[in-house]
This record gives structure tokens, sequence and C-alpha cells, in this order.
């Protein structure tokens, strides 16, 4: 397993690579949709080739969690000029993406699985798929390639044993139906901006337990699994501990008179 994640990772840091030079020479594109982790690698790529600012990462609202990455050229650069975020694919790129509503009967409860397993069993690549957004009852909330969303309209009948409605809907009535993510805010301060102390306050544990933790394979950061308890956390970091939750870290930079590190995070509930 990790041989082929090895294998998949250099894959689309090449194609990155690749399209990251397209873009320096004046042709924007647009690549497939990433996980967390495949957002996090990608950046770095475009970060240590300078050209960070040519990357558009944009899963068609605030907070997506799976997101598609665009290739700014020149002229379209910088992208806080090119006016809402949410027409800039459509404007600049051809339209690639939409927005579903998938609706049951009422009947049945349907989680996200069963509306993913749905979606797949039509033939469609997770790649080709950014969330999937349930209310809790008989709706979700989809952002896709078009093409897929057009054969998620005319194919998808039946989730498990319930019938469904689905229709396309703007990104802005996407964001008004969208359940609202909860949170609860945090604040400390740490000796150092270093995964364990960080883990460690997060999850109000002991330093050395947090520590042992990250050796343990029991931390995700950016998306991946981080075994060395002194890699150092950046503003903007999703964490996740095995058996205490996930948690966004908004900022851990500004030191105080004592020379520790203050800490703003929230909790995902």
């Amino acid at each position: 397993m990790r041989e082929h994640n090895r294998e998949t990772e250099a894959l689309l840091l090449a194609r990155g690579g690749e399209l990251l030079r397209r873009a320096a020479n004046g042709v924007p594109s647009c690549g497939i949709f990433l996980s967390y982790a495949e957002q996090t690698e990608l950046l770095a790529l475009a970060r240590s080739l300078g050209e960070a600012d040519r990357l558009l990462l944009w899963g068609g609202y605030e907070d997506a969690e799976r997101k598609k990455a665009f290739f700014l050229p020149d002229r379209m650069m910088p992208v806080s000029e090119l006016g809402d975020v949410h027409s800039v694919p459509e404007i600049y790129f051809g339209d690639p993406i939409c927005a579903i509503e998938l609706r049951g009967s009422g009947y049945r409860e349907l989680t996200n699985r069963d509306w993913l397993g749905a979606v797949l069993n039509l033939g469609i690549e997770r790649d080709a798929c950014g969330d999937i957004r349930t209310d809790g009852g008989s709706t979700a909330y989809m952002v896709c390639d078009r093409s897929v969303g057009d054969l998620i309209i005319q194919a998808l009948e039946r989730v498990g044993r319930d019938t469904v409605k689905t229709r396309e809907i703007s990104f802005y009535e996407l964001e008004t139906l969208l359940p609202k993510r909860e949170f609860e805010a945090l604040t400390d301060t740490v000796p150092a901006p270093r995964l364990d102390a960080v883990v460690g306050s997060l999850c109000r544990m002991a330093r050395e337990k947090a520590k042992v933790a990250v050796q343990s394979g029991a931390v995700q950061c950016g998306g991946r699994t981080v075994e060395k308890p002194d890699s150092m956390v950046c503003d903007g970091d999703i964490i996740s501990v095995r058996g205490h939750g996930k948690f966004r870290v908004l900022s851990v930079s500004e030191q105080n008179k004592k020379g520790r590190y203050r800490l703003l995070a929230e909790k995902y509930k």
C-alpha cells in the first residue's frame, strides 16, 4: 500500500509540475480533485518552484475539504483581481465543475457512504468528485466535474433502497443550503510550534504522552501521518488525533513576553 501511495504521489507531483510549467508559459489548465494530503504535497511543490501564486485550490465553497487544482498564467494573477472566486472556474476555465443537490424520499436516512457508493457505482472516479456533504437526513450536496454531474443527474435514480432526485444548483445556493460546520474555539500557549507540544495542548494531555501518540502513528497533520514529534506546525494546518478528534490551527506564530507561542485553534464538533 505504501509503495502504491508513493507511486501515486510521484505521478501527482510530476503532473502538477508539468501543469505549473504550462501555466508559466501562458496556458491555463485544471487538474483533478485532490484530498487534503494531496493538496499539501502539490502546494509544497509549487512553493519549492516559486510558483505558489500560480496554484488555485478551490472546492466550490469556503472550507471545502476536497479541492480541484487550477493553474494560472500571468494574465490571471493575482487571483484576487479576477473577481469572486466562485466565478473563476466558469469564466476562465470553461465551467469545469458544478454543484448538485441529491434528495432522497425522506423515508430513509442516507449517509455520506451511501451517497458516495451510489455515485462510484456509476463508474465515476473519486478524483472527479469533490466533497459530498449530508444534512444528517435524506439530502446531500456534492461538487464534481461537470461531465460527472451531467451523468449523475441523468443516471442516478436510487441510493440503496431509496429513490432519489437530483438537480444542479449554483455555488451561491450551495453555500446557503450546506449544513454549517461547528467548531469549539481553543486558546493556549505552547513552548514551541512542535507537533508534540501542539497536540498536547489541543488534546489536554501531557507533553510526553503527546510525544508517544505522535511516534505511534496516531496523529495526522496536513492529511499525512506524521511520526516525528519535532515536526513544525504551521498556521492553517489541520491535525487529527486518534481518539481525540480533528483540529484546525489558526495561528501558532506569535510569541509572548515569556517566549511562549500563542496557539489559536478550533476543534471540529
